[in-house]
């Protein structure tokens, strides 16, 4: 399945613009607000930097697209890597430019290139408005695009119709979001920009890269992206009853609804460790036969 370099995007030729006026969530620090946002006669949401949507990839997911009804497919920890790299999400569009990190160039430019040595690569952000799913456990990331909720509500039932006590500790992220992410677990670390940008930081970087990516390469942007929770005390999902459930027989409950591991065991180059409790939705069709 191919790779699609996301680089290739920025000189797209413009569409003619849509000047609709949809709601949009305004997603501030402590703040949760609907309003109108206007980018080039586009709604945007906060941070977006307003590039064109990609050409059509193999895998597509299309939101008429009904299901297939065989069986589901069996995937290696690589093939979920690259199918979830593959879709073309509808309602989002790609960064023009990366989002600002550190606000220094040349720190800025040294972490994405550790990062994309990782295997990170350069996402999208919603192209319009996106859903509030009104989960407990978010604040200002309570949010998801219409597609990925119904999947969510999906899988939701289906855990409550087995006992599975599961909950959500993370949707979709702005851009604005994960560099306080980013840079919060960097500066714990007495990390400096000018240390940095001097080439004096890799091993933090790799280190903080492990775990969490940098803003606009985060698949939390693209609003079709979870992070779940068992709510059994087990401490951490890895050792929870939750994954068992989820991850039984190469995840098959999770591609009953639609999702797939963000980032597998067993797959190389694809930016921080295997995260069991990260999931991406793919729909049903491109996981059946």
């Amino acid at each position: 399945m191919p790779v699609v370099d996301t680089r290739q995007f920025s000189k797209l030729p413009k569409k003619k613009a849509r000047r609709s006026r949809l709601p949009v969530l305004l997603v501030l620090p402590g703040i949760v607000t609907v309003g109108y946002l206007l980018f080039g006669g586009r709604e945007v949401l906060p941070g977006h930097q307003g590039s064109d949507p990609s050409p059509s990839n193999s895998a597509t997911a299309t939101p008429n697209q009904e299901p297939k009804t065989g069986s589901l497919k069996e995937f290696t920890g690589e093939q979920f890597k690259e199918l979830a790299r593959a879709v073309k999400y509808p309602n989002t569009q790609l960064f023009a430019e990366p989002p600002v990190i550190t606000g220094d160039k040349l720190a800025d430019a040294r972490i994405r290139k550790i990062a994309e040595a990782r295997g990170y690569v350069l996402t999208s952000i919603p192209e319009t408005s996106i859903e509030k799913i009104h989960e407990p456990r978010l604040e200002g990331d309570d949010l998801l695009q219409p597609l990925a909720a119904i999947a969510w509500r999906d899988l939701k039932t289906a855990a409550k119709r087995d006992g599975i006590p599961l909950s959500l500790t993370s949707a979709y992220r702005s851009p604005e979001y994960q560099r306080h992410l980013f840079m919060g677990r960097l500066s714990a670390r007495g990390v400096t920009v000018a240390q940095i940008a001097a080439g004096q930081a890799d091993s933090a970087i790799e280190a903080v890269l492990s775990q969490a990516a940098v803003p606009g390469y985060s698949r939390h942007h693209t609003g079709y992206t979870i992070d779940l929770w068992c709510e059994d005390g087990s401490g951490t999902f890895l050792s929870s009853m939750c994954f068992d459930w989820i991850s039984a027989d190469n995840y098959k409950i999770a591609k009953q609804t639609g999702w797939i591991p963000s980032y597998p065991e067993g797959a190389e180059l694809q930016g921080p460790e295997p995260e069991p409790w990260e999931y991406v939705w793919v729909s049903k069709d491109l996981v059946t036969n």
